[in-house]
């Protein structure tokens, strides 16, 4: 194999992993946020890693409302975005 078999796709930067730059477009402030995030982007907006986030989900510790799709894990931008501006919704 080749040195450059796992060299990126990515147009970022070119020692980038693909993930990444999926993740730094989806977190893009020019473009619109998605109804929810997975869990690494929400990390990232958090500014915590992925691993850290992983546990305050096991945990129950996660600070917004998470969405479990079998083992798929999704966190609704809206709170997540009222989390980070500082305020919060009612419920009721």
């Amino acid at each position: 194999m080749t040195p450059h078999a796992f060299a990126s796709t990515s147009t970022s930067r070119p020692d980038a992993h693909p993930s990444t730059s999926r993740i730094a477009s989806a977190l893009d402030p020019r473009s619109p946020l998605p109804a929810v995030l997975d869990l690494v982007q929400a990390a990232a907006l958090l500014g915590v890693g992925r691993t850290t986030a992983y546990r305050l989900v096991r945990d129950q510790q996660w600070p917004t409302p998470v969405l479990r799709l079998g083992r798929l894990i999704k966190i609704p931008t809206q709170p997540l975005l009222d989390l980070l501006a500082g305020t919060t919704r009612e419920t009721g």
